[in-house]
């Protein structure tokens, strides 16, 4: 009889692009073998990096990646999707920007039906909006929209995700707002808000602001399904980083 593989790693992923703007800098592929060997989950990786854009992709290339995940026993937890919130509505970029958050979500279905997360202004225009909702629709592909302290309602298959970082900047707390959205909740930004005023890593020493261990009970009796995301953008070293919130994280109790 086969034995049931129990999977004692901390349900987390982390952003990849990052790691190629660290001191010591990582390639996607190097980026995904080391979140492999650190032990989470997922990879979040970008649609406006060079080395996994789109329009760059072929049949081939979506394959191998799929594969190279697959090879490292990791999710593809989502895709980041994030250009100048000007491109959405300036009549110079927007024809590009909304072909290109297509593509995004093209290489999301085909990477597993991964979400894709994008700072989807509220005034783009309605059309706009409708018709990348239908795409993701007809492709069963989830469209986060970064979220802070109060969050708007959306439709499927619109949905916010929390922003740690930004709910602590607006004076909320992150944990009663994952909370309040229950099933609503499409995604979680796991990054904390510095005494210095910087985003960073997660219980950092005389730094965090973050209850890093509420947050992780709201999310566990939360019905979210996702991994959240160790989002070290802005981050001065996202290699440490994401391996001291990694391991920070899988120390924090279990509910």
């Amino acid at each position: 009889m086969p034995q049931l593989r129990i999977d004692a790693r901390p349900n987390l992923a982390a952003t990849v692009a990052p790691l190629g703007a660290d001191p010591a800098p990582l390639g996607v592929r190097e980026a995904i073998a080391w979140l492999s060997e650190l032990g989470v989950r997922g990879a979040q990786l970008s649609a406006t990096d060079p080395a996994t854009r789109p329009r760059d992709l072929g049949a081939s290339a979506r394959r191998d990646l799929r594969a190279m995940l697959a090879r490292h026993e990791l999710a593809c937890a989502g895709l980041d999707f994030f250009i100048p919130a000007a491109h959405y509505t300036d009549p110079t970029h927007v024809s590009r920007a909304f072909d290109a958050l297509l593509g995004a979500i093209g290489l999301a279905a085909d990477l597993g039906g991964a979400p894709v997360t994008a700072a989807i202004p509220s005034d783009v225009p309605a059309d706009f909006r409708a018709a990348i909702g239908a795409e993701a629709s007809r492709l069963g592909v989830a469209v986060l929209i970064p979220a802070g302290a109060s969050p708007v309602d959306l439709a499927a298959p619109f949905a916010p995700a929390i922003d740690c970082a930004t709910v602590l900047g607006e004076s909320g707390r992150p944990e009663e707002v994952i909370a309040r959205l229950g099933p609503r909740l499409g995604g979680v930004r796991l990054v904390d808000l510095l005494r210095s005023g910087l985003r960073g890593p997660i219980l950092e020493p005389g730094e965090s602001r973050l209850d890093a261990l509420a947050v992780r009970m709201a999310i566990e009796v939360s019905s979210f399904a996702g991994l959240p995301v160790l989002d070290a953008r802005q981050w001065q070293e996202p290699r440490r980083g994401i391996a001291d919130s990694a391991r920070r994280w899988a120390q924090l109790c279990s509910v």
